[in-house]
C-alpha cells in the first residue's frame, strides 16, 4: 500500500495539547508567541484540550505532558527547551518515555538548514510515540522560536494523521 492510500485510511481528527517550555514565559516576563501559534494552526485539524507554559524543569514538563494526556490528547507538541544550553531539558524529559522515536528531528533539521544554514545543528528537535495499555500519544518537541515552530508545523500538519494511523496499529 502506498503513502497516499495509507493517508486515506488515517484518522480525520485528533485531540492535542501544547506545552511551552520557558523560564521567562512561566514567570510572565516574556509573551508566548509560539504556543498560541501551534494552538491556532492545529485547531484547524483537531481539538485543543490543553495549553500550558512551564519553566525549563524536567518535572514540570512531565507533569504538563501527563496532564495533556489525561485530558485526552492524542498529540502533544512542546515548544522550547530543545537547544544545547544547560537549561534546555525538554528532550531529556520526554525522550525516555518514547517507545518509538520518529525521524522528525532529521527532517526538521534538513528544512531548518535550508532556511538558516548550519545553525540548524543547535536544535535537538525530536518526536516519538508513547504507548500505554489503551492509549497511544505522539509527542513532537519543537524549538521555541516562532520561525522554528512554523517549520515544524509544516511537517506535523502534513503527516500527523498518517503518524497517528500507524502508531495505533
Amino acid at each position: 500500500m502506498g503513502v497516499e492510500e495509507h493517508k486515506k485510511e488515517a484518522p480525520r481528527t485528533f485531540k492535542f495539547g501544547v506545552i511551552t517550555v520557558s523560564d521567562k514565559g512561566a514567570r510572565g516576563e516574556r509573551e508566548d508567541k509560539a504556543g498560541p501559534l501551534i494552538v491556532e494552526e492545529l485547531s484547524k485539524l483537531g481539538e485543543n484540550v490543553h495549553y500550558k507554559i512551564v519553566p525549563d524543569d524536567k518535572l514540570e514538563i512531565l507533569l504538563a505532558l501527563f496532564e495533556a494526556i489525561r485530558k485526552g490528547a492524542d498529540v502533544v507538541v512542546t515548544t522550547g527547551g530543545t537547544g544545547i544550553t544547560s537549561t534546555d531539558v525538554t528532550i531529556e524529559a520526554v525522550r525516555p518515555l518514547f517507545d518509538r522515536e520518529l525521524s522528525f528531528g532529521e527532517i526538521f533539521r534538513l528544512k531548518s538548514y535550508e532556511e538558516i544554514g548550519s545553525a540548524a545543528i543547535l536544535t535537538r528537535a525530536t518526536a516519538g510515540i508513547i504507548r500505554g495499555r489503551n492509549r497511544v500519544v505522539v509527542v513532537f518537541a519543537l524549538p521555541g522560536s516562532v520561525n522554528a515552530v512554523k517549520t515544524g508545523l509544516e511537517i506535523i500538519k502534513a503527516e500527523v494523521f498518517h503518524v497517528l494511523k500507524h502508531a495505533r496499529e
